[in-house]
């Protein structure tokens, strides 16, 4: 029986977390309620504070969940040397630009396909500005390595020397290059002077290659 209870509560506490995370695509945290939890999760209003003591309770619980995704990542890389469930390779672009609007490309989808999370730990991390959080900083580096690999390859087209350096610049770029669905998923989306994703890519594209080029 106790068992039974155990794996109830888990699947409650679960789609507690997983209604907030949809609800945080489409809306700030300050706007949410507990009520609207408990509406998209299809759980009772009761149960959420058998689980957490206020809505604020839940971001910790999100932070969570995120790094979980985040360290099964990087264990899924270092043990077989995939990303995602597929074998990592070298990027198969032909040219700098390939490289560059692929790895744009990549920057786009995971924040459109995390966006709840990552929402979640942008107002986590507003509302706790001390935290350290030393995996997301390795997940970094790391993906600075694997890019200046990338750019070796074309190094006698790029203007800088210290290819590390230039790698550092692009994934900065990469990094903050779709914020605004975060900070402002909704009225970005709905922001008719906003420009199509495909447009930004595009655009983006240009504007990293100019800096790694000159041209």
């Amino acid at each position: 029986m106790a068992k039974v209870q155990q794996k109830r509560a888990a699947r409650t506490r679960e789609k507690i977390l997983a209604a907030l995370e949809q609800l945080l695509e489409s809306k700030e945290f300050e706007a949410i309620s507990i009520a609207d939890i408990a509406r998209q999760g299809e759980v009772a209003v009761g149960s959420i504070y058998s689980h957490f003591e206020d809505k604020e309770a839940l971001l910790p619980a999100l932070f969570d969940r995120y790094m979980e995704r985040i360290e099964a990542r990087v264990a899924e890389f270092v043990e077989y040397g995939m990303i995602d469930g597929e074998k990592y390779e070298p990027s198969e672009a032909h040219d700098l630009r390939g490289i560059i609007e692929q790895s744009i490309r990549g920057a786009h989808r995971q924040v459109t396909d995390s966006l709840g999370l990552r929402r979640a730990l942008l107002t986590y991390r507003r509302l706790n500005p001390d935290v350290e959080v030393p995996l997301v900083s390795k997940l970094g580096r790391d993906a600075i390595e694997l890019l200046a690999a990338e750019l070796d390859r074309y190094r006698e087209e790029i203007v800088h020397t210290d290819l590390h350096e230039a790698a550092r610049m692009v994934s900065y770029f990469l990094n903050i290059a779709f914020l605004d669905r975060i900070v402002l998923p909704a009225a970005a989306a709905k922001d008719e002077l906003r420009p199509s994703d495909e447009m930004l890519i595009e655009t983006y594209t240009g504007m990293v290659l100019h800096y790694l080029t000159g041209q």
